[in-house]
């Protein structure tokens, strides 16, 4: 991430090779973090970019509004809840879920629900 809003990726091949850039902030990028397919990113611009990879491609799966001061960190894990849970470990269609935590120099903490290969996002916090 940069001061310009962007965020520039790499992939490795034989040696690391420029892979390109993300567009989707209008201020500096603050912070970054990875799960699964997702590449997921904070900005002084009070929003954070959920960006899924697929196919050698990334797109913005989502972009999470809601704080009211810049994102300065981004913590992600696997989330195991499944309000149909019926002891069966499989994954479904939609893909892997997550939950991301972001913290803003607003004083809060959000929590949202993030699934790796659907378009929509809950925000579980205030």
């Amino acid at each position: 991430g940069s001061s310009d809003g962007l965020v520039r990726f790499w992939e490795e091949e034989e040696e690391m090779v420029y892979g390109g850039v993300l567009r989707g902030h209008k201020m500096a990028v603050l912070c970054l973090a990875t799960a699964g397919c997702l590449v997921i990113s904070g900005s002084a611009d009070k929003s954070v970019c959920i960006w899924r990879r697929e196919g050698g491609l990334h797109s913005c799966l989502a972009v999470l509004t809601g704080h009211c001061g810049p994102v300065k960190c981004l913590a992600v894990e696997e989330d195991h809840y499944d309000d149909n849970d019926d002891g069966d470990d499989d994954c479904d269609d939609q893909g892997r879920r997550w939950i991301v935590y972001s913290g803003s120099l607003d004083k809060s903490v959000r929590i949202w629900r993030v699934i790796e290969h659907a378009a929509n996002h809950d925000d579980d916090s205030t």
